[in-house]
Order: structure tokens, then C-alpha cells, then sequence
């Protein structure tokens, strides 16, 4: 049986010129913080382009997920998202997609002021409320490789791969009320949204999580992964944009919830040998 995922021993740079036909290849860089893909950036002589290689078949199988997802959506927010082409070698699929100028929010967490997070705030809580009420049918909204279109069994499936059993009894799930099931990023952190150099939001990306699920998955991942400073802004802007009231008690076990999460998958992570 062959398989569906890559290794650091394959041979990119041949991979990535058969997938830029015409175009001259100038530099390709390995991007090291690459968990789940192996993740190269590469300069041609037109463009900059992002290339990512699953690790794994469950990698392999969210990248698709990732590129439906992201199709779907695209075009259906103010913000922009990213635009994925999907590509396969040898029946193993990657994705490639042209680079978007911006810095990820992680990078410049600690730079900003008092002004420039509410307005971040501001915008990642527009774009939330925008995903969080489009129309969507559960039935069509993936035609490849359907993994884990309700965010709780994708994760269930990442847990059940990727962590121990000792680091998996933290696991109680996800708040989810089935009437208010929405599509959701799943994985909407500070490496995800990127700022231009005015500090307003030039992209979201990475939809691998992305499906339906409930808005505290959202609301709760980000501020988990933002400052204090950015939590009552967040909470204030969706209200205000949803006109909804957050419900703080399932906000706090939902963050509670996502830092489990990334305990357990930085445990995994460490044991293979990426994560120092």
C-alpha cells in the first residue's frame, strides 16, 4: 500500500519545480515551525509561493479538508482567506498557494498598543460573526476525503492519532449545543491572522480545522491564544456584531478545553522529535 504522506527524505525540490511549470525556482526554505506539514517557502522569479507536505495520512486526509474548506468560503467575508490549489504526487496530496504579504498577530503580540488591539479585536470578531452565519449544508460542504466535518469528531480523531492515553483524560469535549452549530475556522490562533504594516488584518489562513461546530470553539481558541488585553474587546465586539451575549461559563471551560489540547499535542510533538 502506498503511502499518503511525506517524508524529509523526499525529494521537494523536484516536487515543487514539477508543480511550477515555466517558472524559475530562486531559493526554497524549510519553515521549521511545521507540525503537522512539512512546510517550505519558496521564491520563483514571479512569485512567492507556500508549499505543505503532510506528515501523516491524518495530515494528509485535513489538508484536502483544508483546501475545501478554504474553496468554500472564499470570496464569502470581507477578509480575505486564502486561496489553496491542491496538488498530488504520486496519490499524495499537498497544497500550494501564493505567499500573502503580512506578519502572523503572534509575531507582533507584544508590539502593539492599547488602540491597535481593540481594533484587532474589532476586526477578528467582524470576520467570526461573517463565518459564523453563513448558510452551509452539512451533506456538501466537503467532496473529498470527508474528515472530521463536525469540528468535535475531528478532534476526536487528531487525540485518538496523535497523544497518549495519559495526556487524553483531560478530554470532556467541547461545548456544543446543536442549535447553534455554525461552519468555524476550528483553529482561529494568533499564527493564523495575519497583519499588514498598518496593523489591520490582511488574512486568515490555515483552514485544516474548518467545518461546523459551535461559535465558543472560535471565541474561545483565539483568547486563549491572545493576552488578557485582547479577551474583553473580543467578547464585546461579537456581542456587539452577533447581537448575542456570550456565555462566559462555556467561554472559560471551552479555552480551558483548547489548552488541553495543545499540552497534549506539544507532549506528542516532543516525543516524535519536532517540538524541543
Amino acid at each position: 500500500m502506498k503511502e499518503k504522506h511525506f517524508n524529509l527524505t523526499d525529494d521537494f525540490e523536484s516536487i515543487i519545480a514539477n508543480s511550477l511549470p515555466g517558472k524559475k525556482i530562486k531559493k526554497t526554505k524549510l519553515i521549521p515551525t511545521g507540525w503537522t506539514n512539512i512546510v517550505y517557502e519558496v521564491e520563483a522569479n514571479d512569485e512567492k509561493y507556500f508549499f505543505r507536505f503532510p506528515r501523516d495520512e491524518f495530515w494528509s486526509r485535513t489538508i484536502v479538508k483544508d483546501y475545501q474548506f478554504s474553496k468554500y468560503i472564499h470570496g464569502k467575508t470581507k477578509y480575505n482567506t486564502i486561496k489553496l490549489e491542491l496538488l498530488y504526487d504520486n496519490e499524495r496530496p499537498y497544497s500550494m498557494h501564493k505567499k500573502i504579504e503580512g506578519s502572523a498577530l503572534a509575531e507582533k503580540m507584544d508590539k502593539l498598543t492599547e488602540k491597535e488591539v481593540d481594533n484587532i479585536a474589532k476586526q477578528i470578531s467582524e470576520f467570526m460573526v461573517e463565518l459564523h452565519t453563513l448558510e452551509y449544508d452539512r451533506n456538501r460542504l466537503f467532496t473529498l476525503d470527508n474528515i472530521g466535518v463536525n469540528l468535535q469528531d475531528f478532534l476526536d480523531e487528531l487525540l485518538d492519532v496523535h497523544v497518549d492515553e495519559k495526556d487524553k483524560k483531560f478530554w470532556n469535549k467541547l461545548t456544543q449545543s446543536e442549535n447553534e452549530m455554525c461552519l468555524v475556522h476550528g483553529d482561529l490562533n494568533s499564527s493564523n491572522i495575519l497583519l499588514d504594516e498598518n496593523n489591520n488584518i490582511s488574512a486568515i489562513i490555515d483552514f485544516g480545522f474548518g467545518g461546523y461546530g459551535n461559535k465558543y470553539d472560535d471565541i474561545a481558541r483565539i483568547i486563549g491564544r491572545c493576552p488578557d488585553t485582547f479577551k474583553n474587546s473580543i467578547v464585546k465586539y461579537y456581542e456587539e456584531y452577533s447581537k448575542d451575549k456570550i456565555d462566559n461559563k462555556n467561554l472559560e471551560k471551552n479555552m480551558q478545553t483548547w489548552s488541553n489540547i495543545d499540552n497534549a499535542y506539544i507532549n506528542y510533538m516532543r516525543k516524535i522529535g519536532i517540538y524541543e
